[in-house]
């Protein structure tokens, strides 16, 4: 006798899976982009990007089944796109030996069953381990700063240093972000693929809930919320003794730096992508450009006593300051120049200083 499971599951769960895993798998391997329905005690679904799992609660009114079904995201965006949900709060689902079959309004959905294994992993591991509890926003957060310099193949840093402090960091040739997280009580330092890491910060974006725990284990790192669990990879890195963003300082302001951001906004459309750009702070301060034969400036409203010079990319520098407040806090030295944004910090390494109580009329 054939196995006969039919179901209705709630439109709103199925709108808020599909929209999570569109953000969770990415659009960078499409033979990633599915989600795999099946049953263990309430029927569940899980996902991957290829480095991270998710394992989600998909609604516990529906009938037992034994098979696993692998469902395209993008036939889901489908299925659902327009939907009212007000006038179809339900869907019908119909879950059989040779396949799934998905009914709404004029549309349908059939999947064959495959001998797919679905991603899955065991969170027993967890349980004689304490979490790390923090706040989600502040997670995403971090993270979303100190990852936004780098680019697809690098590895974003999650420490925690000698001094209980738990930092994300990301470091390229001159520029760094950090991210301060928060305290922890067990040491680690581990690195997350930068596209997993982005794909982290999307998905969780959609959730709710304000707690997640943490768990670091040999191999992986494990989030749990409310309904969900996740396991990323991940790397170990060298331990990290500390992260001092202390340094004796030639100048230190407190700075509005909203004509800057204004400034980057214009850079972004009138130069392209790989042009180089230089920041002055001194006496006069300014941005400076060159585009084949064309030179582009930009003053900007903002005295220091000595006179520094920072190359930056400018599209990065951008995405950075558009992360920050407009209100800051700017330290300098003669290495580099750090912005300040409570627990935010981005270093600009200087490539050249001067000090302009011993040169006259200074010019780099």
């Amino acid at each position: 006798m054939k196995n006969r499971m039919e179901g209705w599951i709630p439109t709103r769960r199925l709108l808020k899976i599909t929209e999570f895993a569109d953000k969770f798998c990415g659009k960078t391997e499409p033979i990633h982009r599915y989600i795999y329905l099946y049953f263990d005690k309430v029927l569940r679904v899980s996902m991957t990007d290829g480095c991270a799992i998710a394992d989600m609660f998909f609604s516990k009114e529906f009938f037992p089944f034994k098979q696993t079904y692998k469902i395209s995201i993008q036939h889901l965006k489908g299925l659902l796109k327009g939907l009212k949900e007000e006038e179809n709060p339900f869907i019908r689902m119909l879950a059989l030996d040779e396949g799934l079959k998905i009914d709404l309004e004029n549309m349908a959905l059939n999947i064959e069953s495959e001998d797919k294994t679905k991603p899955e992993f065991k969170i027993d591991k967890i349980f004689n381990k304490s979490p790390i509890k923090i706040n989600k926003k502040t997670f995403v957060d971090s993270l979303d700063f100190s990852s936004i310099l780098a680019m697809e193949g690098d590895i974003i840093n999650i420490i925690s240093d000698s001094n209980g402090n738990m930092w994300n960091y990301y470091q390229s040739f001159n520029m760094s972000t950090y991210s301060f997280i928060g305290k922890s009580n067990i040491s680690f330092s581990r690195g997350i693929p930068y596209v997993t890491v982005r794909h982290i910060i999307k998905s969780l974006s959609l959730l709710s809930e304000e707690i997640i725990d943490i768990f670091f284990l040999d191999d992986s790192i494990i989030l749990k919320g409310k309904g969900y669990n996740i396991k990323i990879c991940n790397v170990i890195n060298p331990v990290i003794e500390s992260i001092n963003m202390e340094f004796k300082s030639l100048e230190e302001k407190r700075l509005n730096i909203k004509e800057i951001k204004k400034i980057m906004n214009k850079a972004f459309t009138a130069l392209p992508v790989h042009i180089k750009v230089y920041i002055i702070f001194g006496k006069d301060s300014y941005i400076l450009a060159k585009d084949g034969k064309t030179t582009l400036s930009w003053k900007i409203n903002l005295k220091f006593e000595n006179q520094y010079l920072m190359e930056i990319n400018h599209r990065k520098f951008r995405s950075i300051l558009s992360r920050m407040d407009d209100e800051i806090i700017v330290k300098t030295n003669e290495k580099k120049i750090t912005f300040i944004d409570k627990n935010k910090y981005l270093e600009i390494y200087v490539k050249e200083f001067k000090n302009l109580q011993y040169v006259d009329n200074p010019k780099f």
